[in-house]
Parts: structure tokens; sequence; C-alpha cells
């Protein structure tokens, strides 16, 4: 691998960085042509490109939530190329459409990542789990 892979975690850091700073082309600038991504709540089955699939996501959360934070707690080196990281979403809710919270209360939902670099270090896949039970205690409290 070209980079050390003490380097996985500031790249990883990097990312979501630019994730809380709302630079999706920051994001996608550190993953590689091809990337690809799976949102493990859609299903199991659900990978897809990283752009013009998940950056599309990625672009709407600042619009849904405008203040809406990403902070890294725990970024772990695993094997080889890849890395686990724990991370909490979270913002004010601005409208209630779905009935998930109530108008301006902040939700935290923790995430799970699992990113893998290519040789040239960049994210060629992306993996992300969160706590569903969470959006669903919310929705409850909301009630």
């Amino acid at each position: 691998m070209k980079n050390e892979t003490k380097d996985l975690k500031t790249m990883a850091q990097n990312f979501f960085a630019a994730y809380d700073a709302h630079d999706v082309d920051g994001m996608t600038a550190l993953c590689a042509d091809g990337a690809v991504g799976r949102y493990a709540p859609y299903g199991l089955k659900s990978v897809v490109p990283i752009r013009g699939g998940i950056d599309v996501i990625w672009r709407a959360f600042p619009q849904a939530v405008p203040n809406f934070r990403v902070e890294a707690v725990e970024i772990i080196l695993a094997e080889a190329n890849t890395v686990v990281a724990q991370a909490i979403m979270s913002g004010p809710i601005p409208a209630d459409p779905l009935g998930i919270a109530k108008k301006g209360q902040v939700v935290f939902i923790p995430h799970a990542y699992i990113l893998r670099f290519n040789t040239d270090g960049k994210i060629s896949r992306l993996d992300a789990y969160w706590d569903n039970a969470v959006l669903n205690g919310i929705k409850a409290s909301a009630l």
C-alpha cells in the first residue's frame, strides 16, 4: 500500500471532518473512482455507487437538517486496509413530516462505518450501519 497503515486513520478522520462540514465534494474526493457503499438498514444487498448513489444521500442531509453534525467518536485500525469508525449523527429536526421527533428536538443517532481503502489510499468501499431503534424511540416520544 502506498500509504502507511497509520495514515488510514488520518484519512478516515478527514472523511468525517468533511462530512461534518457538509463538504460532499471533499468526501467524494477521498473516494476512489468506482467506489461503492452500502447503507445496511436499506438492505444488505443494497450496494450502490458512492458517486451518483450514496453522495445523493449525503447532499440531502444538510437540506433536511441544516445544522446536522457528524462526530467521529472512535476510529479503529482493523486488518490490512480497513478502518472501523463509530460516529454520532445529530441535529435538530426542523419539521416533523414523518412523526419522527418534535420540531426542534436534537436527535443523536449512533452509526458504525467500515471503510476499506485501495492501494492509492482512497476509500473503495464504505458500509454504514445505524441504530434504527433510536429512530423508533424518538418517534414514540414525539407522539
